[in-house]
């Protein structure tokens, strides 16, 4: 009951105020800043960071251990899972390719997919429970970001450090380079499933 009230208040609050100007949460009576709006849908990040709850902040840490590592531990022990299924298997070119791709990622300056779990947890809307962490809505919701294709640059130069030389780039330069890295994404996952290991994990296309 609470939560429906809730919706219904929130949905006639951007009736009457303009969502930049919102900057207490109405829920949780922390004080908050507008980051950006995507749609009808206006998201917000904490005014202090160190108001984050303790169980929202678990994932912040952990997704920026991925973004600052750019390959994940899951990742790294996928590929060389996979690398030494083809060791076996006798199918010695397909490993060393796989472990040049791997030697190929970690020289990239970010990885997008963890970049918006990142975000995810930084920003949220004013429906969201933002003491924990709901990981599917948050999937949901990154799916919809990835539908505004100026959303990648904002986030990157919000929270992200030297990338001063990718922002530079122009609108083509960088489409070039984020559909590059696509590629090199579907290549890569392409030699762990045929090694005959499959992968479980969802990601998100890179926005171009």
């Amino acid at each position: 009951m609470k939560k429906l009230i809730f919706n219904i208040y929130y949905y006639f609050l951007f009736k009457v105020k303009d969502p930049k100007k919102v900057t207490l949460h109405p829920r949780y009576d922390k004080h908050i800043k507008y980051g950006f709006s995507v749609g009808d849908k206006h998201y917000y990040r904490l005014a202090h960071d160190y108001d984050i709850f303790e169980e929202r902040f678990k994932y912040l840490s952990t997704y920026y251990q991925e973004v600052d590592n750019k390959m994940t531990s899951s990742t790294i022990n996928e590929f060389c899972d996979a690398a030494m299924k083809y060791i076996n298997d006798g199918k010695h070119i397909q490993a060393g390719q796989l472990l040049d791709e791997m030697k190929y990622r970690s020289t990239w300056l970010f990885e997008p997919t963890s970049l918006y779990k990142y975000a995810s947890v930084l920003y949220f809307d004013l429906q969201e429970d933002i003491i924990d962490y709901d990981v599917d809505y948050n999937h949901s919701k990154i799916e919809y970001w990835s539908k505004k294709k100026t959303l990648l640059r904002l986030l990157l130069k919000e929270l992200m450090e030297n990338v001063d030389g990718l922002l530079s780039l122009s609108k083509e330069d960088f489409n070039n380079y984020l559909s590059n890295l696509q590629e090199k994404k579907d290549k890569q996952q392409k030699l762990v499933l045929e090694s005959g290991l499959e992968s479980s994990k969802k990601s998100i296309e890179v926005t171009t």
